[in-house]
């Protein structure tokens, strides 16, 4: 394997400095790092940046002096053909030590393994930016889960940045909705290395690239942060970190709304978004836009493998990949038993589905979602049994929960069809979702953990459709219909 180049860079003192520990952690100049000056190559000009460059050292350039970031000299124009090479991790929506909700937790093992699942997968993406060795980890917000702050979740996050920071990476954040109130002043400084973007210092500069970002000041934000962004900057690659909901999102109520169309117009070369929790990308001819989604799923609602988004910046355009860092996974299962003619069939066909689920080194909360007439769909428990005897025969899969989907029904006639019209009809209204909710609260009170567990008021849109759905095959069945 060949050599890695030296990590050279030049200081706002105009001395060639090398990225180790010992002085990262006294000097955060990197992030003031000179644009690529005239005469030297462009691509050389920040070997940390650029991983594959020679090991030639920079052209030693002075700076003009000041208390602010570093003046480039004589900065040659930027030309997308000759930009240099440029690393970064993005990713957003920590919600570092948010807990996990999961009926399969139930299992006491399952449960302490996933103690700490947060930090861990903090720690798995502070391993990939050193990995990839990239310019700077990008987080979009939400780093943690609420605007109070806990002690101890800061000390993580500054224990795992601090490691970040001694391998000669920055970190650049900004504040999201959960986050928007957290007081940094209250614990002290952020660490060497880290910088927080908002209105007071909405740009800094890591190597020949910009990053502006502008974070939450309070917990909800009704209007479009982008018309405040700065505009870009000649002669660099420009990138922007935004927390938002975009043009909206099922399960997410619009924060900062921002159309596609005007982010992407806005002259950056890519914006490192966040608040979403599921990961798309979009695109335009010159810029790319990623959502990078939740980097660990806390319930069965957040499923798929979360993960970080390595960007690779150079004179071919922008590149994106996803890195997966999620330690626990939740899966939905649909298996459809109708054409099993016995339950040694059944048991087979659950079997196989569950081994189909398990992914090497995560663990997966699988949630299976059974359909089919028969003794099966009758009895619920005995679906439970069965899933629960395989899964103990799979390594790391482990049941969340079982649901079982009236097979459909064919269109019911007369009086049937009417009555089911009816109870759609009234389902759909607010008043029988709030009894609904009501009554739902009242009655987990009364029930035994685990069966409450399996009452999750945030999926009660899901729990009334799959009453309706029995309640009709039901009386379809009792007409002679079914």
């Amino acid at each position: 394997m060949p050599s890695q180049p030296s990590s050279v860079w030049i200081s706002s003192s105009g001395k060639d400095r090398r990225s180790d520990a010992a002085h990262f952690a006294r000097c955060d100049a990197r992030l003031t790092v000179s644009a690529p000056l005239a005469g030297a190559p462009s691509a050389r000009g920040h070997a940390r940046a650029c991983p594959r460059a020679d090991s030639r050292p920079a052209r030693r350039r002075g700076t003009s002096p000041g208390a602010g970031a570093a003046s480039p000299l004589r900065a040659r124009p930027f030309r997308r053909r000759t930009r240099p090479e440029m690393r970064f991790l993005h990713a957003a929506d920590l919600h570092l030590d948010s807990p996990l909700r999961s009926q399969a937790l139930r299992d006491a093992d399952f449960a302490r393994r996933l103690t700490g699942t947060s930090r861990r997968v903090l720690g798995r993406l502070v391993d990939a930016a050193i990995e990839h060795e990239v310019a700077a980890l990008l987080l979009a917000g939400d780093i943690f889960d609420n605007g109070v702050g806990d002690v101890t979740s800061r000390a993580a996050l500054a224990a795992e940045l601090r490691r970040l920071g001694k391998a000669g990476i920055p970190t650049v954040m900004i504040r999201g909705n959960h986050d928007a109130l957290l007081d940094h002043a209250r614990y002290g400084p952020l660490e060497e290395g880290v910088t927080l973007l908002d209105a007071a210092r909405p740009t800094v500069q890591v190597g020949d690239a910009a990053i502006h970002g502008l974070g939450f000041e309070a917990r909800h934000v009704a209007a479009s942060l982008l018309p405040r962004y700065p505009a870009p900057e000649r002669g660099r690659i420009n990138l922007g970190l935004m927390h938002t909901s975009l043009g909206g999102a099922e399960g997410h109520d619009p924060y900062a709304p921002c159309s596609e169309a005007d982010l992407l117009g806005h002259g950056y070369d890519y914006w490192a978004l966040g608040h979403i929790h599921r990961r798309f990308e979009r695109r335009s001819e010159t810029a790319l836009a990623v959502m990078p989604g939740i980097p660990q799923g806390r319930h069965a609602r957040e499923p798929g493998r979360g993960s970080a988004t390595l960007v690779e910046i150079d004179g071919g355009g922008v590149r994106a990949r996803e890195i997966p860092l999620a330690s626990v996974v939740f899966e939905t299962i649909e298996l459809d038993l109708g054409g099993a003619r016995s339950l040694g069939e059944r048991v087979e066909a659950i079997g196989k589905a569950l081994a189909g689920a398990a992914r090497p080194g995560v663990e997966v909360a699988a949630r299976l979602r059974l359909r089919g007439a028969g003794t099966l769909a009758a009895e619920a428990g005995l679906a439970r049994r069965l899933a629960e005897e395989r899964c103990e025969e799979i390594e790391g899969v482990h049941l969340e929960a079982v649901r079982l989907a009236p097979a459909v029904a064919r269109p019911a006639p007369g009086v049937v069809a009417d009555l089911a019209a009816l109870m759609r009809a009234d389902a759909d209204t607010p008043g029988f979702r709030d009894a609904a909710a009501e009554f739902l609260d009242e009655w987990r009170t009364t029930l035994p953990p685990e069966v409450a567990d399996a009452l999750d008021p945030a999926e009660l849109d899901a729990l009334i459709e799959e009453g309706l759905e029995a309640l009709i095959q039901r009386l379809g069945v009792e007409a002679g219909l079914g």
